[in-house]
Formats: structure tokens, C-alpha cells, sequence
């Protein structure tokens, strides 16, 4: 697989992760993500090992008010369970969806501040089960997630925009 397919992929899965954040901030359980410039380390398995990327993200106010009224709007579209729970110092997403035909089961775990680091783990299982395909395809995927924050200024990033460690530059929201 070559580098620009497994940043394309990882900085997907970035997004994704910080979307399952985003319902618990909206719900005023964990604090919003401080604005400005965030290291973000990703480690994604689908069972042939992990693929770990690195990126700087920035992060404004306003990509933090979009992140949340995009994924309510979605989750509260496809999912047929969608429960946020305090466990301690972690906040616990479970949900079952559908996403563009495919079954989605997900167990998100986050713990930390949001406002100098957090870290958060999803183990999730997608099922393709749709009429087009012979046979169902079934992926279990474990990603962890680690944020630091680096300060306020992004540099050169906009909101929104990520740095991956070659110098790819993304958007990911």
C-alpha cells in the first residue's frame, strides 16, 4: 500500500475519531477541544497489524462548532443506538449504525482533558452486508488515538487542516 494511501486513510480515521468526541462535547461532558495547533498520533489495526501516522492538526472554534453539528445530524440519522457514559475520568460511546449500507457496531473510550491531551480508543466492527456484494465483508478495526496540544498559533494550517509527517497537507473536516 503505498504512503499516500495509508496517510489518506489514517487522517480518515482521524476525522472519525474525533468525531465520536464530538457528541460528548455537545453534551457538555468533557470539555471542548482548546483552539490552535494539536499533535496527533493514530494507530489503526484491521488485523494485519498496526499502521501508525503522526500529524499536526489545527484546530478553531469554528471547525469545532461544525465538527459537533455534523456528527449529531449523522448519528442521530443512522444510528439505531447512540449512548454517552461518564466511567469515572472516561467517557464511553457505544453505538450501532448503519453508514452507507454498511453495519457499524462501536465502542469508543475517551479519557483526558481536551484541552492539553486526550486519548481515545475505538473497537469498532463493519459489516458490508448489502444486496451488491456476493458475500459479506466483515472488518473489526482498533484505533488509538493521542492528542497533544502544541499551542496557539497553527502556523501556516488553517482550521481544519492537518500536516501529515511527509508534508501532505489535508483537510480534515
Amino acid at each position: 500500500m503505498s504512503a499516500r494511501i495509508i496517510i489518506r486513510t489514517l487522517v480518515m480515521a482521524t476525522g472519525a475519531a474525533l468525531l465520536s468526541a464530538s457528541p460528548v462535547l455537545a453534551e457538555d461532558t468533557l470539555p471542548s477541544r482548546k483552539a490552535g495547533m494539536w499533535e496527533i498520533k493514530t494507530s489503526m489495526d484491521e488485523g494485519r497489524g498496526p499502521r501508525e501516522q503522526s500529524m499536526k492538526l489545527c484546530i478553531d472554534a469554528e471547525m469545532e462548532a461544525n465538527t459537533v453539528k455534523a456528527s449529531l445530524a449523522e448519528h442521530k440519522q443512522n444510528c439505531e443506538k447512540y449512548e454517552i457514559k461518564r466511567d469515572g475520568g472516561r467517557t464511553v460511546v457505544n453505538m450501532v449504525c448503519t453508514f452507507n449500507g454498511r453495519h457499524v457496531e462501536s465502542l469508543t473510550e475517551m479519557e483526558g482533558d481536551f484541552s492539553k491531551s486526550f486519548n481515545i480508543k475505538i473497537s469498532s466492527t463493519t459489516a458490508d452486508t448489502r444486496e451488491s456484494t456476493q458475500q459479506t465483508i466483515t472488518v473489526k478495526r482498533i484505533i488509538l488515538q493521542d492528542g497533544t496540544y502544541l499551542g496557539e498559533s497553527c502556523g501556516e494550517l488553517r482550521g481544519g487542516e492537518a500536516l501529515a509527517a511527509d508534508g501532505t497537507k489535508v483537510m480534515v473536516q
